[in-house]
């Protein structure tokens, strides 16, 4: 949902915390689910994203992390910096997970606000069923990247 400068997403999974908030922070399964990357889930890494062709590189930084509880990190998305705040909380037996992704700007907003729904309702589950194996990322040119079945090889 778009919320004037912010995007707001609440998920559901039948994990638990500790399998979601390795999903969140691995970067091969980062790269199974989200898009390529260098992420390191440590305070102060500089990572880059590869969001081609609609974005071009992303920028990141980790600002905060607190496991298994809260991600942030600083995105620069066309030239603007934003927030991206993943909040995974224990739900029963399984996993809320609250996304905020703050002040983007306007015109790339609905690109990202259809991109994490997609991304929470139906990549990221398919990694948490292991029906995409984080194993199966490869290191090519310094970033995770996972196979694209859609692609040619």
């Amino acid at each position: 949902m778009i919320d004037g400068d912010r995007i707001v997403h609440e998920a559901r999974y039948r994990n638990p915390v500790l399998a979601v908030w390795q999903a969140l922070t691995d970067p091969s399964a980062l790269a199974s689910w989200l898009m390529p990357n260098d992420f390191v889930p440590t305070v102060g890494h500089r990572f880059r994203l590869d969001a081609r062709p609609d974005f071009g590189f992303i920028d990141g930084e980790v600002i905060e992390i607190e496991p298994p509880s809260l991600l942030r990190c600083r995105w620069t998305v066309e030239g603007v910096p934003s927030t991206v705040s993943i909040r995974p909380h224990p739900d029963g037996d399984g996993t809320r997970l609250e996304l905020e992704h703050l002040r983007l700007p306007p015109n790339a907003q609905p690109n990202f606000e259809g991109g994490w729904a997609a991304k929470l309702q139906t990549d990221l589950p398919r990694v948490l069923n292991l029906e995409r194996d984080p194993a199966a990322a490869r290191l090519e040119d310094g970033l995770y990247r996972y196979p694209d079945p859609e692609m040619p090889s």
